[in-house]
């Protein structure tokens, strides 16, 4: 992407978002918690995590959650989840692999994925690589 259509892009998001109601501060702060929630409750392990959960952790508005996340992280809700979803997954299969060696659809489950599908699309479009190969990779 160049950096005219970056800067394209990233004026059409504030336009999109300008009458919300949510300032550039609150839009911050719903950012750090987020952040807290997902680093250290691990919300992302859920199967059933949804956008309307994250709102109501927060004390807002589904919209709002979801400004929160395009805004700050640059993603869309499922792509933000799914992104520490994979850095569980990636943890996971580095050391269980060593220790006592799970299946990769295990461990797929463990990290909050519903199917090994999901896990599969997921893991080659965050890291570009199969998980079998990650594994590979890191031995």
């Amino acid at each position: 992407m160049s950096r005219k259509e970056y800067a394209k892009s990233s004026l059409n998001k504030k336009d999109k978002y300008e009458k919300t109601g949510l300032s550039e501060a609150f839009s911050l702060e719903l950012k750090n918690k987020l952040e807290h929630l997902m680093n250290e409750e691990k919300l992302y392990l859920d199967h059933e995590l949804r956008l309307d959960n994250i709102a109501e952790l927060l004390g807002i508005s589904r919209h709002h959650a979801s400004q929160v996340i395009n805004e700050n992280f640059n993603l869309s809700f499922y792509d933000f989840v799914n992104s520490y979803r994979i850095e569980e997954a990636k943890n996971r299969l580095c050391s269980d692999f060593e220790s006592s060696p799970e299946s990769i659809s295990d461990i797929a489950y463990q990290c909050g994925f519903n199917n090994r599908v999901s896990f599969y699309k997921a893991f080659k479009k965050i890291t570009h690589i199969t998980p079998k190969e990650f594994i590979q990779s890191a031995a």
